[in-house]
């Protein structure tokens, strides 16, 4: 747990986060304006933090208020800041890079994967098991989820060929149920949906060809989700340690992915697609 947290705290926008809390509670757009940083990637690093317990929040009609969980918490954050406003003084260490960045623009690194590098965008959260990635967006009635398909993704399944993506728009939609298929170089696959929640919209203009040249921007469908969806999820750190442990960043895997082969438990990839 102490690892968990001392990582969690050293991004500096969560530092800041924290910071700007100690003050009292604040809304989300409130955050993001005292940071001055897009509103989708402050709700993404708020969950982060809300998924450690170090913030808490609560609900007023459409509204919900977060506030720092334990006082003591913001004496240690203001330690960081001190850390990270040397840092941006020399020029080096994470808070250098960092504001070097646009904000909003923050790439985690994924490197060997498939024998390929891949950058994450640290904007949005990532579903490890189905390989997609979610973004937040705000709503007339609240958080709107648009999921898409993750480059490592598109990777494991050698590219898409042909893309159907099934919602309408209210469709009430359960974990696991069907949301897209297509046909892949390597298989045909059903994709399935992450989490809880009403189908806004179906992307009509996501293609395979889309997916597979800019997977961040096409997206295939948006949908109003349950409440908590965040816990579910992973950051883009968390999303690229989770790859780099699995048999698909091994040298054996990229030595498959040049000659075309899969790797010995690649099926496993395969665990959405059904038979019909």
């Amino acid at each position: 747990m102490h690892a968990e947290v001392c990582k969690t705290l050293a991004h500096p926008l969560r530092v800041e986060l924290m910071k700007v809390l100690s003050d009292g509670e604040r809304r989300v757009n409130d955050l993001a304006e005292a940071v001055a940083t897009r509103q989708p990637l402050v709700s993404q690093h708020l969950a982060v933090l809300r998924h450690l317990g170090l913030v808490r929040t609560r609900r007023d009609g459409n509204e919900i208020y977060y506030r720092v969980a334990y006082p003591k918490m913001v004496q240690a954050c203001d330690l960081l800041r001190e850390v990270l406003q040397e840092q941006l003084t020399t020029g080096d260490g994470l808070a250098a890079r960092w504001a070097k960045d646009d904000k909003g623009e923050i790439m985690a690194k994924l490197e060997g994967f498939l024998g390929k590098d891949f950058d994450l965008p640290g904007d949005r959260l990532y579903d490890g098991a189905r390989q997609y990635w979610v973004k937040s967006e705000a709503g007339a009635d609240g958080d709107t989820a648009v999921i898409g398909v993750s480059e490592p993704g598109v990777a494991l399944m050698g590219g898409l060929i042909e893309l159907e993506v099934f919602p309408e728009a209210g469709e009430e939609l359960v974990v696991d149920q069907e949301i897209a298929f297509a046909t892949t170089k390597k298989n045909m696959k059903y994709f399935l949906s992450p989490l809880a929640g009403r189908a806004l919209e179906a992307n009509p203009d996501a293609t395979a060809a889309s997916v597979n040249e800019n997977p961040y921007e096409a997206w295939l469908v948006k949908i109003q989700p349950a409440g908590g969806w965040e816990n579910q999820l992973l950051d883009a750190e968390e999303y690229a340690q989770r790859l780099k442990g699995t048999e698909h960043a091994t040298p054996a895997a990229a030595e498959a992915a040049k000659t075309g082969k899969s790797s010995p438990t690649c099926k496993s990839v395969y665990s959405g697609i059904k038979e019909g």
